[in-house]
């Protein structure tokens, strides 16, 4: 209370700032892999009865339905997705309120921020504008922030650093009054942090670093007992996650989405991470463009001939070599460097694939060092007026860009849409695009703008094909637009694609169905059958389309002898219908064996005595045999059940 009543004005510049950054965001949708963990999460869906599966599983449980870890070492967040669950229980589907709750935390995430620097930069008495300030303003205006704060599911790092400074701001009041009790309540609350997301780890490094190099005074021995806590809940919360959900998974994965280094030699792997981590760079202190999409091949394999791969390498031993001088002599350069490094490095590819090759939201712990070293750099101006004047400057262009930025999270449209014109190398930012304009399309009534919207969208997924021809998300969605557009030809081949890739698919399966359904109805009557015979490859215990195939053939393409093997299967599958033994019926019939057809007609006839379809069918049949009486007790009782097929016998 203390530091608030004398900091009034700083706290509420930097909490006012943070919340208007990301005002516009309140009216967003859930976004992007908001699905994972909120909307089709059935344990955060099951509101507060669900908190218990969250704590028993990994994270991606309740999304797959069972254990999937796509990543190395799994997911085990439970304390965020637990507080989405209890936020489903108050208040459902209702984005605002997430939203809402992510600004909140950002902005306390700056004031407390701003605490923990005020420990090691002390205020001018004279002006709330001291590096502490600047440095907490440049952090919280950083553009690069804006994935973590507009997409929900990144609550969990928001949750994990605002703990992580709330443990460390009581560790700092501790090295002040000496008090144990600090440290076991900072200790608990580290738990916490990393029980929302494993990342704030970094702050086990972290925190010995800034007290070692900003604190020059403090003794190794104060040191190593600052960390104790850190450490300690480190280690209890890695045996909690060896409980619930085992050891760490070691299995690379094989599919280049989740591992986008798999193609690539172990050299052209390390060579590349240097492109990234210079990329990672530029983007601390130039944060344009922005996307969220850096999948393959967005970013590139090179090789150790790229020159800024060795520029990279060059750049970072020597910025190592300042970190180590900035140990030695306890100051700022080894607080500012290390922090940054160790922020990244559980990012970087370095110690264990990712399954990307970098995200701009991975920068929200080395963004602390970037403001530190920025505000430091800015206020070494002599001139205070010029100083501050390029300070307000620099805020207002981060800001602009922060609020600007924003816009691209309200929907998944708009967010693909915008980031395609950035991410246009990445297949799967050319797959969300495409999906994007298919979506775009239902809501529109306009068949001409419908239709245009279709082939923007075939164009992004053809696109996302050429770039990664075996990847199945923008095979199926292809086949999809092209079933929207009627040329059911081209949608087949699709699915056809789809099945060699993933045989007995479910969502292909079904979208062949729908093809043949369609198909059928517009006269393609070959393209009908072709669906049909695929499908019944993977499913044929399907009594439906047995039956719809055999009718096709018998009515549409006049073929009734291809036909009557499959409503004969339809019948084994389904003996109890009787629209099937009509079928049948009719089949033999048309074909010439009447007796046959007699025979089905009259099990129909079991089945269902009201059926005068079947009656007149069975009257019909033995009007060919030249039994006239038999037929006209059959017609006649046909026309008692349903009047109307005077007419259609007439006709």
């Amino acid at each position: 209370m203390k530091f608030f009543s004398q900091n009034k004005n700083a706290v509420l510049l930097i909490g006012f700032l943070g919340f208007l950054l990301y005002a516009n965001t309140l009216t967003h949708d859930f976004v992007l892999d908001d699905k994972i963990v909120i909307t089709e999460n059935q344990f955060t869906k099951q509101g507060v009865s669900g908190v218990r599966d969250i704590f028993t599983h990994d994270s991606m449980t309740g999304f797959f339905g069972k254990d999937k870890k796509l990543v190395a070492g799994g997911r085990y967040r439970p304390l965020s997705m637990a507080i989405h669950a209890i936020e489903w229980e108050l208040f459902g589907e209702s984005p605002w309120v997430y939203h809402f709750i992510n600004v909140v935390c950002y902005a306390f995430t700056g004031i407390l921020l701003f605490f923990v620097l005020l420990q090691f930069f002390p205020n001018n008495e004279k002006s709330i504008f001291g590096l502490a300030f600047i440095a907490t303003a440049i952090f919280v205006a950083h553009p690069l922030h804006t994935e973590v704060v507009a997409n929900v599911k990144s609550r969990d790092e928001l949750l994990s650093i605002l703990l992580a400074l709330v443990s460390f701001g009581l560790v700092l009041k501790w090295l002040k009054s000496q008090k144990a009790g600090l440290l076991i309540v900072s200790a608990l609350i580290f738990l916490l942090s990393l029980l929302s997301k494993e990342s704030s780890v970094v702050f086990v490094g972290i925190v010995p670093l800034a007290i070692y190099t900003l604190m020059p005074k403090k003794t190794i021995k104060e040191v190593v007992v600052a960390t104790i806590p850190f450490f300690a809940m480190t280690l209890v919360y890695l045996a909690i996650r060896f409980m619930i959900i085992g050891s760490p998974n070691t299995e690379i994965a094989k599919e280049l989405m989740n591992n986008p280094f798999l193609n690539a030699s172990s050299s052209e792997q390390y060579a590349t991470i240097f492109l990234t981590l210079i990329y990672y760079l530029k983007l601390s202190f130039f944060p344009h463009p922005l996307t969220h999409d850096y999948y393959p091949t967005q970013i590139p394999i090179v090789g150790w001939d790229d020159s800024l791969v060795l520029i990279s390498v060059l750049l970072h031993l020597a910025l190592f070599g300042f970190g180590i001088v900035g140990l030695l002599k306890r100051n700022i350069w080894g607080f500012v460097i290390f922090t940054y490094f160790g922020g990244l490095l559980l990012y970087s590819n370095l110690l264990f694939p990712i399954g990307t090759f970098m995200n701009e939201r991975f920068l929200y712990v080395p963004t602390i060092a970037i403001s530190v070293f920025l505000a430091w750099s800015l206020l070494k101006i002599k001139a205070t007026n010029i100083s501050l004047g390029v300070v307000a400057v620099l805020l207002l262009l981060y800001s602009f860009k922060t609020v600007d930025r924003n816009f691209a999270w309200e929907t998944d449209e708009t967010l693909a849409l915008t980031d395609i014109e950035v991410s246009s190398e990445s297949a799967k930012c050319n797959m969300a695009a495409g999906l994007a304009k298919i979506d775009l399309s239902k809501k529109e009534r306009r068949e001409a703008k419908k239709k245009i919207l279709l082939l923007d969208g075939v164009k992004y997924l053809q696109r996302s094909l050429e770039i990664y021809p075996s990847y199945f998300p923008p095979m199926i969605l292809s086949g999809n637009a092209y079933s929207m557009l009627k040329d059911y030809k081209t949608a087949y081949s699709f699915y056809e694609n789809c099945l060699k890739m993933n045989p007995g698919d479910n969502n292909t399966l079904q979208n062949l169905e729908y093809v043949a359904q369609e198909a059928t109805a517009d006269g393609q009557f070959e393209i009908a059958k072709a669906a049909m015979i695929l499908y019944l490859k993977f499913r044929e215990g399907d009594a439906g389309i047995n039956e719809k195939l055999g009718e096709l053939y018998g009515k549409n393409l006049q073929r009734p002898d291809l036909g009557l093997p499959f409503l004969l299967r339809a019948n084994e599958l389904n003996p109890n219908d009787d629209g099937i033994v009509q079928k049948i019926g009719v089949a033999y019939a048309i074909s010439g064996k009447n007796n046959e057809a007699i025979i089905w007609f009259k099990k129909g006839v079991k089945l269902d005595s009201m059926n005068a379809r079947l009656y007149l069918n069975l009257g019909v049949a033995y009007q060919f045999q030249g039994e006239l009486i038999k037929s006209q007790g059959y017609i006649d009782k046909a026309f008692e059940l349903e009047p109307g097929l005077r007419n259609a016998e007439g006709e």
